[in-house]
């Protein structure tokens, strides 16, 4: 590079008219030093092209990084080690990132202790993981009874000292005896499973791997508490051929010698069920008193095709499983009552009604009507208790209510404050007890006891219920604003209510729009730092997700996806003809699915955002049913095999609609190696693509974890400098005089 300079400045200083124009020819030079200088750190971070051109449906589809999906490529490997070293230094060089992750883990450590995964069995056995603020990862404590005395029973560092390992999923035996425990290491999700003498501590069995159990429904204790039912996945390496196909619902015996796993419900087991290689076969004995037992072909659509069982027969080895109802039924949520079903269903009610029909003699063209559609607010969550079923009605998803159905008549349950989000739980029909869950944009999970029987509601909290200082004074607002079409989308603004209208303040927007979730009010810690830096937050509650119902979910979904990235356009604009900001001072964060969102936004309107984050990111869907469990992504984007579902996958891909010599915002975009949901070379064919393509000066970083997933299980340190991280970056870019560059 330096003999191009140099040849360059000869041929220039050899010119007359640079000897005639002595400051023509110093601006000449500068300028010839600074597009060279460009080029020269441009070739340290920008990954070779190498163009693969894929002809479909008679359009060409160039692709300048498809190399990057072989992830044992020395060049793509050599290129992420580059790019999360220059994004490691680069934030490292933000002046007030150490002191964010100072002040983050202050803020942690306020409150002495965290709590969750509550489990309460049948006899009231209280089961939970625990974290003290001087630990990096919870461990698990039992006491019997809400007012009995704590008692450790599991430490995941004694497990394997040598391996760090976290309990991502527990579940008591019916008699509480017993526990099982998943343990995941590296955030790669799958655990290995043990089981736990809860009075003797010591392991009751060796360890049962291939487990996929916060994803896949789990582990379902056998009425006798001799063993237990959960997905097994044969194949858990991500490069190997075959990765989370054929799974199948085993029966697991504990004590057993040379135990052998069971196959009740699979691909193999039940050819006469229409299994694909990458279902999953989900099983649902979800009282020990059940008669029936269910079963789903399950994946990440919304609805499931589910049969049904006697328990005995399903333990007893019979393989005579009979269907129950279909996925066009759209039934959401079930409840085994007796010989009876009670469901949520979206079918003929975009925001749900409850029914009831037999098991004996299933009717759900006409099943019985418990509950009727509610035009304004959505049908979340239902239980039931010996005194009828309750369930939870949402508004825009931030506006939670409690209803009692019993005997045809409804009650509303009063909560002691306003709650957003609101789940409840209970022991079935045989019993009083009901579990009230809250939370809000400013609260923290409040959890409640509520007896049936006497229409008490008490407080029942493990977890430290203070006030947070931090969010004094902060405000929220719940709103609508018109989309480009003309439909009103939920909006929510958070902030100081000191908070002056002029422009002048630094916005972080989330937002998200995938799989039918709704975006519910918690107060997670992107909103309470963000605040504490003196800055608005705001969620839009965008069309994909579930906010009003499911005719929200399809308003974003394949075909009419765009309505996701419009929704969350027209809310930025909204935000800033308010004069809450101005597009220099707007930060755009979302994960996961979120990507196809933030990614959409920042290439179709680059000028309306200065900075965007995304965690994990699905950026290039066209490639998506390619990739790990590729297969399964299908249901919820589409595929290139089909003509108008590749018409949709390419107009949700953002990495296909960047363009060459546009001025994009600036990004910062992750990775995990171990990634089963979205792999590695997602966000970094997006990176590259970006880094080659802009015009502007705004950084494009890409930081790798090579140890990591999806960063769903990880250490409470780890969580917390990819906090700072991410809020550093958005805080540098948007201004903040304190978070400059060194």
């Amino acid at each position: 590079m330096k003999s191009v300079i140099n040849y360059i400045t000869r041929c220039v200083l050899n010119k007359k008219l640079m000897k005639l124009y002595p400051t023509l020819r110093f601006l000449f030079i500068t300028l010839i030093f600074y597009q060279c200088k460009k080029m020269e750190h441009a070739s340290i971070h920008l990954a070779p092209i190498k163009n693969v051109t894929d002809t479909l449906f008679g359009q060409k589809i160039v692709d300048p990084y498809r190399y990057f999906e072989d992830l044992n490529d020395t060049i793509v490997i050599n290129w992420l080690k580059s790019q999360e070293d220059y994004s490691k230094k680069t934030i490292e060089r933000i002046s007030g990132y150490k002191r964010l992750k100072e002040k983050i883990i202050s803020l942690e450590k306020n409150t002495p202790f965290t709590i969750s995964k509550y489990k309460v069995t049948n006899k009231g056995s209280y089961f939970y993981l625990k974290r003290n603020s001087d630990e990096d990862s919870p461990n698990l404590y039992y006491r019997q009874g809400f007012l009995g005395e704590e008692e450790r029973i599991f430490t995941p560092k004694d497990f394997k000292p040598k391996d760090n390992y976290l309990i991502n999923y527990i579940q008591p035996s019916w008699d509480g005896q017993k526990i099982v425990i998943g343990l995941t290491k590296n955030d790669k999700e799958f655990s290995d499973l043990i089981v736990i003498d809860v009075t003797s501590k010591e392991i009751l069995n060796g360890i049962t791997g291939n487990s996929l159990p916060t994803n896949l429904g789990g582990v379902d204790w056998l009425p006798d508490n001799t063993g237990f039912i959960y997905t097994y996945i044969p194949i858990i390496a991500p490069k190997t051929k075959g990765y989370l196909h054929n799974s199948k619902a085993i029966i697991y015996k504990i004590n057993k010698e040379n135990n052998q796993l069971k196959d009740v419900f699979s691909k193999n087991n039940n050819p006469e069920i229409n299994f694909k290689e990458q279902d999953f076969p989900l099983i649902y004995l979800t009282n020990p008193k059940n008669k029936f037992t269910l079963g789903s072909v399950a994946g990440v659509a919304s609805y499931r095709d589910t049969y049904f069982i006697e328990t005995d027969d399903l333990i007893n080895g019979k393989n005579n499983w009979k269907p129950l109802f279909k996925k066009e039924e759209q039934i959401k949520q079930f409840i085994i009552n007796g010989n009876e079903l009670i469901y949520r269903t979206s079918k003929n009610a975009t925001n749900y009604t409850i029914c009831k029909t037999s098991l004996l003699k299933p009717n759900f063209i006409n099943p019985s009507i418990l509950v009727s559609e509610d035009p304004t607010r959505v049908i979340t969550d239902i239980a039931i208790t010996s005194h009828g079923i309750f369930y939870v009605k949402t508004k825009n998803g931030v506006d939670a209510k409690l209803y009692c159905l019993n005997n045809d008549i409804t009650k509303h349950i009063s909560i002691p404050k306003a709650s957003g989000k609101i789940n409840i739980s209970s022991k079935g029909s045989g019993y009083n007890d009901l579990w009230v869950t809250t939370e809000g944009w400013l609260s923290n999970k409040e959890r409640y006891h509520y007896n049936s029987e006497t229409s008490m509601l008490k407080e029942e909290n493990l977890n430290v219920v203070s006030k947070i200082p931090e969010l004094e004074n902060v405000i929220v607002k719940e709103i609508e604003i018109t989309s480009h079409d003309g439909t009103k989308v939920p909006l929510s603004i958070i902030h100081k209510d000191n908070i002056k209208l002029n422009s002048n303040n630094r916005l972080l927007i989330n937002g998200y729009g995938a799989y039918g979730y709704s975006q519910k009010p918690i107060l997670n810690s992107f909103l309470l730092n963000w605040i504490n830096e003196g800055g608005i937050y705001a969620v839009a509650h965008v069309r994909g997700g579930g906010e009003k119902g499911n005719a929200w979910r399809k308003g974003g979904f394949k075909a009419t996806k765009p309505n996701t990235w419009k929704d969350f356009i027209a809310c930025t604009e909204y935000l800033i003809e308010q004069k809450y900001s101005t597009s220099k001072k707007i930060a755009v964060w979302s994960r996961s699915a979120g990507g196809v969102l933030i990614g959409r936004a920042i290439t179709e309107r680059p000028d309306l955002f200065k900075a965007a984050i995304i965690q994990v990111g699905k950026i290039n869907t066209m490639r998506s049913e390619f990739g790990q469990n590729g297969k399964n992504s299908i249901k919820e984007y589409g595929t290139v095999t089909d003509s108008l579902e590749f018409k949709a996958l390419l107009e949700m891909d953002a990495y296909h609609h960047v363009k060459n010599n546009i001025e994009y915002p600036s990004v910062y975009l992750t990775a995990g190696m171990n990634d089963a949901r979205v792999p590695a070379w997602q966000p970094g064919k997006f990176a590259a693509r970006l880094q080659a393509a802009t015009a502007s000066e705004n950084p494009i970083l890409l930081s790798v974890d090579f140890g990591g997933g999806h960063g769903l299980d990880i250490s409470s340190d780890k969580k917390n400098t990819e906090l700072s991280k991410i809020l550093s970056f958005a805080l540098w870019q948007t201004g903040h005089p304190d978070y400059q560059l060194d």
